[in-house]
């Protein structure tokens, strides 16, 4: 169970403990003490119901993606804005350490044999990111427009700032994006592409690992001459633009 869910799993069992103890006293013949009890149980059921309805439990601080929206009106994404307003330069994608020289463009999708991993769409309205992160060898948070709509117990989706998406797990970082500038976004974390089981697709801590190779810390790799497309990470170890 999510630790969000247990306020409300504490106020129920009170409601249906204090239920009992009215009904105990209504048949014993203590009517005003039950009237009490009674009062107390419902007032449990009433604020378990206000926090259900007050937080969805995935909407504090506008992170979170609600579970009752509608299927037909998607949850307005959340946006990251620029925490410098520089534009000058070449296009850089830091990945763990790892400098990518990129061609600008409103949107970086990134795949390993062409399997997108990760999205960044960088629209005049700000960033929007789209990944499956974790820790270890096992998925623990949906990211979806920059919202969380999915993520495991224990993990804790944040936005420090403005510029910042963070995901916490037993107080480490396992996923930062940080849109430093407008040309300069900076990515952490180990990603799931889709469905995929078993050991992450790739990895972006100290350095780029993903099946087929690896990039360590430090080095800087230009791009810029493949022109817009999608940043594949092969199987032979090659890293390429990639077209449709």
């Amino acid at each position: 169970m999510s630790p969000e869910w247990l306020p409300v799993m504490v106020l129920l069992l009170g409601g249906v403990f204090a239920g009992s103890v009215a009904l105990n006293f209504l048949f014993t013949g203590r009517p005003s003490q039950a009237v009490r009890a009674g009062v107390a149980g419902l007032a449990c059921f009433l604020l378990a119901f206000l926090l259900v309805r007050i937080h969805g439990f995935h909407s504090r601080h506008g992170l979170y993606a609600s579970h009752g929206a509608s299927t037909h009106r998607p949850p307005k994404p959340l946006v990251l804005r620029p925490a410098a307003r520089d534009s000058t330069g070449v296009m850089m994608l830091l990945l763990g350490g790892v400098l990518l020289r990129v061609a600008p463009s409103n949107r970086y999708e990134l795949s390993v044999d062409r399997e997108r991993f990760l999205t960044l769409d960088s629209l005049g309205t700000g960033l929007i990111v789209d990944c499956r992160v974790g820790a270890k060898d096992e998925a623990s948070t949906d990211i979806s427009r920059s919202l969380f709509p999915f993520y495991a117990a224990g993990v804790q989706p944040g936005r420090p700032d403005s510029s910042t998406l963070l995901v916490r797990e037993k107080g480490k970082d396992i996923f930062r994006v940080h849109y430093a500038n407008l040309r300069r976004i900076e990515v952490t974390g180990r990603f799931f592409a889709g469905e995929t089981d078993g050991p992450a697709v790739i990895s972006f801590e100290r350095g780029i690992r993903w099946r087929g190779g690896g990039v360590p810390p430090g080095a800087t790799i230009d791009l810029t001459r493949g022109g817009k497309g999608s940043i594949d990470f092969q199987r032979s170890g090659l890293i390429q633009i990639s077209h449709p």
